[in-house]
């Protein structure tokens, strides 16, 4: 007697959709539980950046912005990072976000002055390219609707390291503070995306997962109501890794990275999950018949 297909594709199925769930498949990730977001909306969709005209010292400038800057100087490519790195969130069709930055020289760090500041300083590492606080929780007795709501994201500042950097490996850093600006968090489950602390890529470019992270937040209306929809059960990681901490009681996470980070090999399981989930296919393929 011959094997019945349909039991074998019914197991195969099965399989795969069992070990699929075990592996952990998560597409982005909150920089907290409840979800943090941006004080924006349809209606005024719009996050203004404030940089304070500083610059580090660039290299490389002929490599990024197909070398129109060349021979800049280093506040002028800077300011074209800036406008490419917003560019990179606000060309997402199915998301209502939209940056913008502006020069401010009087910014500081602040982080209940409710101002989304980016200014160049001395980092403690030199490994550190940026550093994003995005807050979302306040101490202030006298809070405003913003910071007393526990989940819209009142201030978030970058501070960029002032030590020397090539252009590229910048305008990569900086795409991807935005995105914990915008309240994502550092995703494990896909290395190329922007937001996975260990993408060694040199592009710039957002992956599905961090679309649909944005998407998510900050659906566009229409089709992207369908992403949020379909990504609701994919939104939380694990665990928000080292790369989290509270400074001074303050309730926000301070996310520093480098050009990006070193691979964090215990979380890097999707060669094993998908040699795994071959295996029940191989029911599907294999000769065989029961019995004489």
């Amino acid at each position: 007697m011959k094997s019945n297909p349909s039991a074998g594709i019914w197991f195969a199925l099965v399989g795969t959709l069992f070990i699929g769930h075990a592996g952990d498949l998560y597409g982005f990730v909150h920089i907290a539980a409840v979800k943090p977001h941006l004080p924006v909306s349809p209606e005024q969709p719009t996050l203004v950046f404030q940089w304070n005209g500083d610059a580090p010292k660039l290299s490389g400038k002929g490599a990024v912005l197909d070398g129109a800057f060349q021979h800049a100087s280093d506040n002028e490519l800077m300011a074209a990072l800036l406008q490419a790195a917003v560019k990179r969130w606000n060309d997402v069709e199915s998301s209502y976000l939209r940056f913008d930055v502006i020069i401010n020289t009087g910014v500081v760090q602040d982080n209940e002055d409710e101002i989304y500041a980016i200014f160049v300083e001395s980092q403690d590492s030199q490994a550190v390219a940026a550093a994003a606080l995005p807050v979302f929780v306040s101490d202030d007795p006298d809070a405003s609707p913003n910071k007393s709501n526990g989940r819209i994201i009142f201030d978030c500042d970058i501070s960029v390291s002032s030590s020397d950097v090539s252009a590229k490996a910048l305008l990569k850093t900086l795409v991807h503070e935005m995105g914990h600006c915008l309240g994502l968090g550092h995703a494990h489950s896909n290395y190329h995306s922007i937001m996975s602390y260990a993408n060694i890529s040199d592009s710039s470019q957002l992956g599905l997962d961090d679309k649909a992270g944005v998407s998510f937040l900050y659906p566009a209306a229409g089709t992207s109501q369908k992403v949020k929809n379909l990504t609701t059960c994919g939104t939380i990681g694990r665990r928000p890794g080292p790369m989290f901490t509270r400074e001074n009681g303050n309730a926000g996470a301070k996310v520093r990275d480098g050009a990006i980070g070193p691979e964090d090999k215990d979380e890097n399981k999707a060669g094993s999950s998908l040699a795994l989930m071959l295996i029940p296919l191989l029911v599907l393929l294999w000769p065989r018949r029961l019995g004489p």
